[in-house]
């Protein structure tokens, strides 16, 4: 009995090596100091202030899976902002990729935002912003912000974290 492969089986095929190679092919290099921000955020002043702790982030690994444990901290100096959107690029192939757009209700519950909303001068931290992965590789991130402040300004913020491929190793 004799297989045909049809249209819908070859595309599967096709796509699945396709993006197998471009990931295999990902240069995960570190981004320079004068290595332009995302697109998205420029133009748009530097309001708010975003930080990682640490910021050289170094995994442990737990029965199968490695964990890049780090908390991010948030916080607007100047006034109160509404946030409008908020996530995450990655530094591969010399350049910022966007690796995800968060749900601005997770922003409510990871950093514990009521309404999206920064108050001025209050400290916002989510604790456990932990990568994890089956895969023990180290990488760039760019966290990013975007909010509106009262008289309706477009305002940002970003930070830089790098997590390592240095293993931890426990200490008995």
């Amino acid at each position: 009995m004799k297989k045909i492969l049809t249209t819908s089986s070859l595309l599967f095929w096709t796509i699945l090596l396709w993006s197998n190679s471009a990931y295999a092919q990902a240069d995960f290099g570190t981004p320079s100091s004068d290595e332009p921000i995302p697109e998205k955020l420029q133009g748009l002043r530097r309001a708010i202030d975003v930080a990682h702790f640490p910021k050289e982030n170094d995994p442990i690994k737990i029965d199968d899976t490695y964990y890049w444990k780090h908390a991010t901290s948030i916080l607007c100096k100047e006034s109160e902002i509404t946030i409008v959107e908020f996530g995450a690029y990655i530094f591969y192939n010399d350049q910022w990729n966007l690796r995800k757009v968060y749900d601005l209700k997770d922003l409510n519950r990871s950093f514990g935002t009521k309404k999206q909303v920064l108050l001025q001068a209050q400290p916002y931290t989510w604790n456990q912003n932990w990568r994890t992965g089956d895969t023990l590789f180290g990488g760039w991130a760019l966290w990013y912000f975007i909010g509106l402040t009262a008289d309706g300004e477009k305002v940002c913020g970003y930070e830089t974290i790098d997590t390592t491929s240095n293993l931890l190793t426990p200490k008995n």
